[in-house]
């Protein structure tokens, strides 16, 4: 019998690095397209939350678009990591390979994706089974510091690149990492889309920042492209079978997923209506029918690439 080995994905690169600014491991996937570059490069698509997403955007990208490199930002996957990210949770009885690599994920991404919050909005906001301190959540501007001074420039040092044609997406609390890239620097990327965004976090801390984007737009200095997506289920809490508890990772609607598509469909409304130039264009609000939250990011990356690049 033949023996099954690991499955590779062609014409792929990956960096592992320790952030000069916060000290973190990240690992970059870059999957490069299969056509030489053009003149100008190649327009770049990054996607938060690597694990989760790189592969669905880099094959999405592959079948539509020949000319854009998908950069996947996320954690290394070795057990040392893996072990070193999981320890403030303590004992955890029954885990294996996967399930710590899935705590250890999203400690990382807690930190990384969210803004500061303080211990009594945090107490109400925590995810069953993390119990979260402050300290291990508010990294967001060190890890947009990063994506500009350490992943860019080692993704521009691999492959040609159109620097003025970047995209990021970003899902759940990707998506509200997205929302505040867009805000406090609009002209890091030409196109943002925020799938999901989870505008709740930190009683809608990420919105402090849009009266300042909003003077930016209409004075000229800012002309962002922005998509933000929702599924329509994503305000609908899932029933619990009587006799279990609510798994971990499960989200509780009541607290996580409140006003989720009302507070995304106001945010678009409000950005649609500034008075932008320079190509300053704001999509209509995207809700994907009988979608809840897992759900979700797959048809927002469809929507996001033909936005994007098309």
């Amino acid at each position: 019998m033949t023996q099954a080995q690991p499955v590779s994905i062609p014409n792929t690169r990956k960096i592992d690095f320790v952030s000069g600014i916060n000290g973190q491991q990240y690992s970059i996937s870059v999957a490069l397209p299969w056509l030489p570059a053009p003149e100008r490069g190649y327009r770049v698509l990054y996607v938060l939350d690597a694990h989760a997403y790189f592969a669905s955007a880099m094959e999405a990208v592959r079948a539509n678009v020949r000319d854009v490199v998908v950069v996947g930002i996320g954690y290394p996957s070795d057990p040392a990591f893996i072990q070193k990210a999981i320890e403030p949770l303590g004992p955890l009885p029954g885990l294996n390979e996967l399930t710590s690599m899935a705590y250890a994920f999203g400690l990382k991404r807690m930190y990384d994706l969210s803004l500061p919050v303080s211990a009594d909005v945090l107490a109400k906001e925590n995810i069953p089974g993390f119990n979260l301190t402050t300290e291990q959540v508010g990294g967001l501007d060190d890890f947009l510091a990063t994506i500009e001074t350490e992943v860019k420039p080692r993704v521009a040092e691999m492959v040609s690149i159109d620097p003025a044609n970047q995209a990021i997406f970003g899902h759940s609390l990707g998506g509200l990492a997205v929302l505040h890239a867009l805000f406090v620097e609009p002209n890091a990327f030409r196109t943002f889309i925020a799938a999901s965004p989870s505008i709740w976090w930190s009683e809608k801390a990420v919105l402090a920042n849009e009266e300042k984007f909003s003077a930016a737009v209409g004075a000229g200095a800012a002309s962002p492209r922005v998509l933000v997506t929702m599924g329509s289920e994503e305000e609908t809490a899932k029933p619990v079978p009587a006799g279990l508890k609510m798994e971990q990772a499960e989200f509780d609607a009541r607290i996580r997923s409140g006003r989720m598509v009302e507070n995304a469909r106001e945010l678009a409304a409000r950005l649609q209506a500034l008075s932008g130039s320079n190509g300053y264009q704001v999509e209509d609000y995207a809700v994907f029918p009988k979608q809840g939250h897992g759900l979700a990011p797959w048809p927002a990356l469809g929507r996001a690439i033909d936005f994007a690049f098309n």
